[in-house]
């Protein structure tokens, strides 16, 4: 019998502003705060180290496995609730027309226990805050509610 896969999610969405736009917005701590996390801090470099915080929520901590500049970022993606195991977080970020597209890939979620509420999660978040990074690039406006986190 072979092993079950790991759950990816993959999701693409439309930006309508350039690429470099989308990609400062992906990677600049001062911007993640605005559609992403409570608090950021990101070592742009393969190598790096960051941190996202959600007050009262999460702590996601790990390092940039690969950095493209302008294109791509991977993050080993950390679970705080899970030990010994991560996932991967890829952004891509594309020219299309007059915008962007950004696909986001997040790759390694077992098919048991704790992991199926984990990859859910993921499904349903990466479209949340791919609205709210879409309303902040085009209208300078965080969508997130106070009650977020």
């Amino acid at each position: 019998m072979t092993p079950r896969r790991a759950r990816l999610v993959q999701h693409q969405y439309f930006l309508p502003v350039p690429p470099r736009r989308v990609f400062r917005a992906l990677t600049d701590p001062a911007e993640l705060v605005r559609w992403l996390s409570d608090t950021a801090e990101l070592e742009p470099r393969k190598g790096g180290r960051y941190r996202l915080g959600w007050n009262g929520g999460p702590q996601h901590t790990g390092t940039v496995t690969a950095w493209v500049p302008g294109r791509s970022l991977t993050l080993a993606w950390s679970w705080p609730s899970v030990r010994l195991r991560g996932t991967r977080l890829r952004w891509t970020v594309a020219r299309k027309g007059n915008g962007s597209v950004l696909t986001v890939e997040h790759t390694g979620f077992p098919r048991s226990g704790r992991w199926v509420d984990l990859y859910a999660g993921a499904e349903w978040g990466w479209t949340y805050f791919a609205v709210g990074l879409r309303t902040w690039l085009v209208t300078g406006r965080d969508l997130r509610s106070p009650v977020d986190g």
